[in-house]
């Protein structure tokens, strides 16, 4: 997935762009209308072995997107 930060004018975007199938489905359940979004500050990086981890640290902006239960 490509990741974009475009600030211009005072508005800040955060762009998503798919470059496989599984994310290009991973990105219509975020854009669906039917799920919770969180935006929130944390640690996510990659760890020797090439896995990724989350820390204890904010460096972070995680967006959370959770599906609505009927």
């Amino acid at each position: 997935m490509k990741v974009a930060v475009y600030i211009e004018d005072g508005i800040t975007q955060l762009v998503l762009t798919p470059e496989n199938e599984w994310e290009k489905s991973a990105s219509k359940v975020i854009e669906d209308g039917k799920e919770t979004a969180v935006i929130q500050r944390g640690s996510f990086y990659r760890c020797q072995g090439g896995w990724e981890r989350q820390g204890s640290n904010n460096d972070s902006l995680i967006l959370t997107v959770e599906k609505e239960t009927p």
